[in-house]
């Protein structure tokens, strides 16, 4: 009787060692790459096997911040077996693990720096940050996945940059020689300057005088039409339309000026051989340069015709 009872205890005691029992963890948190059933569930049991099963690979997460769902069903079906042979592996509790993958997080701020410095190396030296132009990132993610050790960031604005208005950089995420994710992300560079501003309403057919438009500094970044940047851009020069008080003012609002105008005295120029020659002539009607028209010679009272080559210049051709 002693002896059938020692048989029976150490036959459930070699039953005991042989059974494995798989604890499943509701969630884990684990190294970018292959997933190991011992990263997501406690092993126990005999030692040798409890590691072999320990060290099964159930998954991957190649990236830092993915997610994936490892089930109870997934593991005996496709891996267990292989391993456990004829064993007993008893799972308890929970049938899956949310798993994880560790990773670190570039915030926005840190992200726009980044984006800062690349533009500053690209914006033309004799613009001050800050008062020609600033920058703008109000798309930029809130936060980047990254590796949650030794991430590297690589920023390439667009080839077509221009440095003002809407732009593009692309971010590279890498962990080591690996790149693990790749980001567009706009950004804006706001551009200011002087720019023409009316300062008393001008009506259509009307010359533009000194007094007509103040040099204001303000932002350009958006006009899509050629504004005018310079006052003698726009002195001279005739209204195609009623200009109002405080507008911008552009140059397609604007004729082109007269280089010459009907009656004016015009200094005409003439070249024999090496000698140049001056006269003076009346101009026949309003002329733009480039321009050939007719001037009549002022000691002679005979028409010339000669080409407008600046204010009050013409040259016989």
């Amino acid at each position: 009787m002693h002896t059938k009872f020692l048989f029976i205890l150490l036959f459930a005691s070699a039953a005991f060692s042989a059974q494995i029992t798989v604890t499943l963890k509701a969630r884990a948190s684990v190294e970018p790459g292959v997933v190991r059933l011992g990263h997501i569930a406690e092993v126990k049991g005999e030692p040798d096997l409890a590691k072999r099963i320990s060290d099964l690979e159930v998954g991957k997460l190649a990236e830092p911040g993915r997610k994936t769902r490892i089930t109870e069903k997934v593991i005996k079906g496709f891996f267990i077996k292989s391993i456990a042979g004829n064993h007993d592996v008893v799972f308890n509790g929970i049938k899956y693990c949310e798993v994880t993958a560790r990773s670190g997080l570039l915030p926005a701020d840190s992200l726009k720096s980044l984006l800062l410095k690349e533009v500053r190396l690209r914006m033309p030296a004799n613009l001050q940050e800050g008062k020609d132009w600033n920058f703008e990132a109000p798309k930029a993610p809130n936060n980047l996945v990254t590796p949650e050790h030794g991430g590297k960031f690589l920023i390439t604005l667009s080839p077509q940059f221009s440095g003002i208005g809407q732009e593009m950089a692309s971010i590279q995420i890498s962990d080591g020689n690996k790149i693990i994710s790749k980001h567009s992300i706009p950004f804006i560079v706001h551009r200011f300057e002087y720019a023409a501003e009316v300062r008393n309403s001008i009506r259509k057919g009307e010359m533009i005088g000194e007094r007509d438009i103040e040099m204001v500094w303000q932002e350009t970044t958006f006009q899509k039409r050629k504004i005018i940047k310079k006052a003698d851009e726009a002195i001279g020069r005739t209204a195609l339309r009623t200009l109002k008080a405080g507008e911008l003012l552009v140059d397609n609002a604007l004729t082109t000026p007269y280089a010459v105008k009907e009656g004016d005295v015009v200094r005409i120029f003439a070249k024999f051989g090496e000698a140049v020659v001056q006269i003076n002539a009346v101009a026949q009607k309003n002329a733009f340069k480039g321009q050939t028209i007719s001037l009549k010679n002022m000691d002679t009272g005979k028409n010339i015709s000669a080409t407008v080559s600046g204010l009050g210049e013409a040259w016989v051709n």
